[in-house]
């Protein structure tokens, strides 16, 4: 059974893998939220893995974020940043396909990596380099033959 958080679902706005709560949250500009999509799109092309970023409240903590990535369109092949600067809480949610690939090692390092630019108040470069080294780690390895040329 899937958790259900109806607060997520009345509030939240989806928009190209970026999903933007209203309230309390810092806000993202226009052109932060465009910088995030573009960076969403580069992910997939690496990985073919889709990438979701939530930046709003998360009042139940990982089974908020659980929700919000259980509401994606293909949650089994799909990764979700999920940010509550309020509550100072940030997770990284993979579905079943994606973590076959994406280790949770990989994981806590790119949250390491969001949590220090967020710190520095870098929103954008944080999720950027957060987003891009879960899709760099997700990535299936290339496959070599002994009859292909090197």
């Amino acid at each position: 059974m899937r958790p259900h958080c109806p607060q997520l679902e009345r509030t939240t706005a989806r928009r190209q893998g970026v999903l933007v709560e209203t309230g309390e949250q810092p806000t993202l500009s226009g052109s932060e939220r465009r910088d995030i999509e573009r960076i969403v799109e580069l992910a997939h092309e690496i990985c073919g893995y889709e990438f979701a970023v939530y930046v709003g409240s998360l009042d139940n903590g990982r089974e908020s974020a659980v929700a919000v990535h259980a509401g994606l369109q293909r949650p089994e092949s799909a990764v979700l940043v999920a940010i509550d600067a309020l509550a100072r809480s940030i997770d990284i949610v993979t579905g079943e396909r994606v973590h076959r690939t994406l280790t949770d090692r990989a994981c806590e390092f790119a949250l390491l990596t969001l949590r220090s630019s967020l710190q520095a108040d870098q929103w954008v470069a944080g999720i950027r380099d957060c987003v891009m080294l879960l899709a760099e780690q997700a990535r299936a390895p290339r496959t070599l033959h002994l009859d292909e040329p090197a």
